[in-house]
Parts: structure tokens; sequence; C-alpha cells
């Protein structure tokens, strides 16, 4: 028997981009919903151990309610927020961190500037992965629906830029004129240089022979402005990976130049990262023979852009493939203020002693940091402790932790790194 649909009011935005409604006793919450609008919803099941409803209509709209420009937005889990205005999205961005901070973690929070536009709200991704299916004529290219591993077609996803947009139609042709595949084709990620327009196409397909890949570079060896091809054939310690002509993408950050391997992470919002590292460096003042140990340093460029400005920087760094790009960017950069340990965060600060270093840089993947972690951060005890978080709830976490253990916030910047989604970035600035 179908559920009778409610009128309800939406009080607020949460993490994820869902907005809060009550009726009766019972917490709601609602996909493409914006503060203070009257919608008509029909409750669905519970996800994650929360009521979820879906809008039915909307009764009194937001005067930031937009019509979302993607045709499969309401079915494709990658964006939350097309429905809103850019700019009301980056006040409830504001908001949801400012509540998840007060709430999770009890902190308060004074210093918190505005969130950071992106310089793009659209067609911005330098990086994108969709996954390969098998459509009614051939296969196709999208993302999986939400919550779920049903496949979406999103060829035409506007989160990149026209230039990806069109090596996805040339390569969307091609798949779909495949009766069969050359090789077990399970995704493909597409990188993208933003200066230089060069691009990388990374296939990851499951177990396969050598000449299967080779087919599938005959395919689209052809690409407009593509520098290289990488197959990585099944997994694990069993895995393969054959390479067509170079397997990275250069790019520029600042006047900096930096390599991306096709096994380092390159940020999906490369201009905004540049706008994100130019914060570290006003942060910190005058670099001039600062010691700065970077405990997830990447392709390193957070800390090679302090070593450019004068200071004496140790980058960290588990990723063997990411450091030999952060090695390369130094060189290339001619920049000797540095040096390099291929070493997990945890191992790192075990090796260091209390005021070794008068500023550290933690940018922890989005589990946040470990117990160890944050034990060896308040061991060592820098003056200067400068926090990159992806998701709010762990921050908030880590720095209750951090704030018991003697450090204060002095600043905070959120930074909007994508755009249409609930995603928000924050850069925290914590002193002892």
């Amino acid at each position: 028997m179908a559920t009778e649909p409610l009128t309800v009011t939406i009080e607020k935005l949460v993490q994820g981009g869902r907005g809060i409604a009550r009726h009766d006793s019972q917490v709601l919450f609602v996909r493409g919903a914006i503060p203070d609008e009257t919608v008509s919803v029909v409750v669905g099941g519970k996800h994650k151990g929360v009521q979820e409803a879906a809008i039915g209509a909307v009764l009194t709209a937001s005067p930031d309610r937009v019509v979302p420009p993607c045709p499969v937005y309401d079915v494709c889990g990658g964006c939350q927020l097309q429905h809103m205005r850019y700019e009301a999205q980056l006040v409830q961005k504001s908001l949801i961190l400012r509540e998840t901070l007060a709430r999770v973690g009890k902190v308060q929070v004074d210093a918190m500037a505005p969130v950071a536009a992106s310089p793009e709200s659209y067609g911005y991704r330098s990086t994108v992965r969709f996954v390969v299916f098998r459509a009614k004529n051939g296969f196709a290219l999208g993302f999986h629906k939400e919550g779920t591993k049903e496949p979406v077609p999103a060829a035409g996803c506007l989160l990149v830029p026209q230039a990806i947009r069109d090596v996805v139609a040339v390569m969307s042709g091609r798949l779909a004129a495949q009766g069969k595949l050359p090789i077990p084709l399970e995704s493909v990620e597409i990188r993208r240089s933003a200066d230089f327009g060069h691009l990388l196409l990374v296939f990851h397909a499951g177990p396969a022979m050598r000449s299967q890949g080779q087919q599938l570079f005959e395919m689209f060896r052809d690409v407009k402005n593509l520098v290289g091809q990488v197959v990585t054939a099944g997994s694990g310690t069993r895995a393969q990976r054959w390479v067509d002509g170079q397997d990275w993408v250069a790019d520029r950050l600042g006047d900096l130049l930096f390599k991306i391997s096709d096994r380092s992470f390159m940020a999906a919002n490369w201009r905004m990262n540049a706008v994100l590292s130019k914060a570290v460096i006003d942060w910190a003042g005058s670099a001039e023979g600062l010691r700065v140990l970077d405990l997830y340093a990447g392709i390193g460029t957070l800390g090679l852009s302090l070593a450019r400005a004068g200071a004496l920087v140790t980058l960290g760094e588990a990723n063997p493939y990411a450091l030999a790009d952060a090695r390369h960017a130094a060189k290339t950069n001619h920049i000797g203020r540095c040096r390099f340990r291929p070493m997990r965060a945890e191992a790192m600060l075990e090796s260091v002693q209390p005021g070794e270093y008068d500023l550290m840089i933690v940018d922890p993947p989005h589990i946040g940091l470990s117990k160890e972690c944050l034990a060896g951060l308040l061991r060592v005890g820098a003056g200067c402790l400068c926090y990159l978080s992806r998701d709010p709830a762990i921050l908030a976490r880590d720095l209750a932790q951090l704030c018991e253990g003697g450090y204060r916030i002095a600043r905070l910047q959120p930074f909007d790194m994508l755009p249409q989604t609930a995603h928000v970035e924050t850069l925290v600035e914590l002193v002892r």
C-alpha cells in the first residue's frame, strides 16, 4: 500500500546535502530540498539508519531554487545541490560546516571565513572516473545511481570541461559499436591538464592478457590531445599494468610545474587547488627559514609551495609514486630546501622530536587522523598546525581532540572544491 504524501517544511540542510523536516515525532531526510521550503513528500525506506523521503511537489519554492541543468540529476549520485543557486550553495555549506563542528565535536569557531568560491561552478573537474556497463546497444559510460551499483548513463556530465565531454562522446560512440570488448573493462578515468590540455586515459579491467590491452589502446589512440593510456588488469598482487605513451600529465600550480602520474592522487578541481595552496602560503607569513613537516605530502603541492617561499620542508608520503612525482617537481622547479621521506604519517611522527618543526601540515584521507597520528601530533607539539579536511564530521572529531590536547583554533577557511555537490574542504590553523 502506497504511503500518503505529507506536507512538511524544510528546517535546514545537513552534511550530505539533504534537508531536514519533521512530521509528528518523525525526522525526515529529504533530497533536493532547500531550507524554508514547503514540500509534499513521500516517505521511503531507511538508508544508513535515517528515514528518507522524496519530494513529490514543491508547494512553496525558495527564491534560491533553480532548474538543474543535468538531465540525470535526480538519479545520479554525483551531485546534490544543482537545484540551488551557486551563491546559496556556498552559504549552506558554511552553515552545515558550522553546525557539524558544534554538534559532533562541540567546537565553536569564531574566526570562520566565508566559503571560498570555485573559479568555475561547472566544467571544473580535471579528473573523472566513469563505470563501463553493457547498454541496449554495445557498451556505455556512466556513474552509479545514488546508493546502488545500478549504472546511470552520464556521458554528458556537466562537471567536466567541454574538452573531456568531447572525448567521452568519442569513446561512447566507439563503445556503443562494440558487441564485445577486447578486455573485461570495468571503468575508465580521464585526466586532463588544466593548463596544457593534455589527456591521459586510465583503464581498470578484470584479469586479461597484454594483447587484449593493446587492442584497447588501438581503439582510442587517435583521441585529440592524448599523451598516454594505462591499463590495470586484475587486482592485488596479481594485477598487471600496461602503458601506451606516457603515464602522467603535467600541470602548473602558480609558478610551479608538477607531473601527476596515474597512481598519484590528482585534485579534481585543479584550479581551486591553487587557491588553497596560496592560502597556506599566506597563513605561513614570512616563510624564510620556517621549519615545516608536511605529513601527507602527495605530489608536494603544499610543501613545495612553502619551500619555494623559503621554508625548510620535510615531505612525508606513503605512496611511492606520489613521492616520486614530488621529487620530480622539486628538481624541475629547482627547489632545494626540502627532504623526502617515504613513510606513513604515524611512522614519521615517531621519528620527530618536540621542537623540531615550527609548522606541521596534515592532509589526511577521508577517515581523518588515526589515534596514533593524533597522539604523535600532540607529543611533537609544533607551535602551528594546519589541518586540511574533506569531511566536516571527521574534522569535528579530530579538532575536539587536538583542542583538548592544548591547541586552539586561530582561523578556519572552507573551500568549495566540488561545486554542485555537498562536499566542502576546510583548512584550519591551530596554534599553541
